[in-house]
């Protein structure tokens, strides 16, 4: 019998589990992979390793707020925010206030919806429509809707200054987020929101700064080094969004001529009028997540399934009620943690049984599918397997953070339909996040 022969008799026969060591990288043998990749239509599981342990999941984990989110939440307008002006208007005067009550929406005046009008836009069209060029009292904005505290007690706090870390609350506004750019030495003296920015980056012969910004509080501390002369350019988040929206429509209304007397103990007696200001529709703010991979977005989701419930409606509440919905539609918890709805927190843990499994029910859910970007042209994994045959032929959530990758989705066929489920797990690598995505790229492309 010739060598050829015998080697592909040895693949053939070779058990499911074995194809998990073709993901190799430095130091492989000391992390930990599980692999589950299986037919839809027939069951058939093509590839099977560790399966049934539990990994940190990262930002795969959003895979499991969006079919949570699909079952439970109105496909449209899943948060609305209304504004209410309460008094008697005489001579274009409001003797009264304005009101806004935060309903928790993750996607007001959101970057990533620029071709809808912004709730600031929209309020003070609204209010010079009313006749109204004067308010003798003040903004008044409830954000209660969510605890004051918007951050999840597991996430580090080495993250939270930043964007991705950016906390959910009753009142969210412009990506909870503004962008800066810092410079060495040089004192930064126009950071919006009142934010006081400790500028203590150096110059470098590489680029590596951190951020440290306690919860709610106003002070940000840059430290660390910068590599050449343009400077440092990212993101930071805002300490207390509802001050943020407070000061710009206070900034919108002058702009729009509408002064305001800031006396909010003006009287609430006369007629009252709301605005009522709709969000994006459930899917469309899936996409964004999925596909931008969206912490806020998805910790507004998760949070929205006690968004109407009477209670603290805080993060532990919202993850119960997804994991009674999870119970309920037959799912083995024993395979999976809740900490967060993004998979920030590092103590989330998904089994990828469980997370193929799901994937699996989920395949012909309406619309599921269309929410994961297609690997080498969109999204997080516009560059995985981008120069392969591969291309554009699964669609994949990527997650990752310090020692994690994983990738959970599917592979479709030439019409978009999925025909097989995908969910690759690496915890605990040393080497760089380069390696390990390629040596994923090109076990898939001895799968497929």
């Amino acid at each position: 019998m010739s060598r050829l022969v015998i080697l592909l008799l040895a693949i053939i026969l070779m058990p499911v589990g074995q194809v998990a060591a073709q993901v190799n990288f430095k130091g492989s043998d000391a992390a930990s992979v599980g692999i589950y990749i299986a037919g839809i239509s027939n069951g058939k599981v093509i590839a099977s390793h560790n399966c049934k342990k539990v990994f940190i999941p990262a930002s795969t984990m959003k895979c499991v707020t969006a079919a949570t989110a699909q079952r439970l939440l109105p496909a449209e307008a899943p948060f609305v925010t209304v504004a209410e002006i309460c008094g008697e208007i005489h001579g274009g005067v409001l003797d009264g206030n304005l009101y806004i009550a935060g309903g928790g929406d993750p996607t007001l005046d959101s970057r990533h919806f620029k071709e809808r009008e912004g709730f600031v836009a929209s309020l003070s069209s609204w209010i010079s429509n009313q006749g109204i060029d004067s308010i003798a009292g003040d903004v008044i904005i409830d954000a209660s809707a969510y605890p004051s505290i918007g951050v999840s007690p597991y996430w580090l706090l080495e993250d939270t200054p930043w964007e991705y870390g950016a906390g959910l609350y009753g009142i969210n506004y412009r990506d909870n987020s503004f962008p800066m750019t810092v410079f060495p030495g040089e004192e930064v003296i126009d950071a919006p929101y009142d934010v006081e920015v400790v500028n203590l980056v150096k110059h470098g012969k590489s680029g590596d700064v951190m951020a440290m910004r306690g919860e709610g509080s106003s002070i940000l501390t840059l430290s660390g080094t910068i590599a050449g002369s343009k400077g440092y350019s990212s993101r930071y988040s805002i300490p207390v969004p509802w001050m943020a929206l407070y000061q710009d429509i206070e900034s919108g209304l002058r702009k729009s001529g509408i002064t305001l007397g800031g006396n909010c103990g003006m009287s609430e007696s006369g007629e009252r009028k709301s605005l009522v200001y709709k969000s994006p529709s459930r899917d469309d703010i899936l996409r964004v997540m999925m596909f931008k991979s969206n912490n806020l977005f998805a910790e507004g989701m998760l949070r929205a399934l006690v968004l109407h419930d009477d209670g603290e409606r805080s993060i532990a509440d919202a993850a119960q009620r997804e994991r009674e919905f999870l119970t309920d539609a037959g799912y083995d918890l024993s395979m999976l943690k809740i900490a967060d709805g993004c998979g920030l927190a590092v103590n989330n843990r998904l089994s990828p049984l469980f997370l193929g499994s799901m994937l699996k029910d989920m395949a012909s859910r309406p619309g599921y599918v269309a929410l994961f970007p297609r690997v080498g042209k969109e999204g997080t994994v516009a560059r995985l397997l981008a120069d392969t045959r591969l291309k554009g032929s699964l669609v994949l959530k990527s997650g990752s953070m310090s020692g994690v990758l994983c990738y959970a989705g599917y592979k479709i066929d030439s019409a978009g339909r999925p025909t097989h489920v995908v969910v690759i797990m690496v915890n605990g690598f040393t080497c760089k996040v380069a390696e390990v995505r390629k040596a994923i790229a090109s076990y898939l492309l001895t799968v497929f």
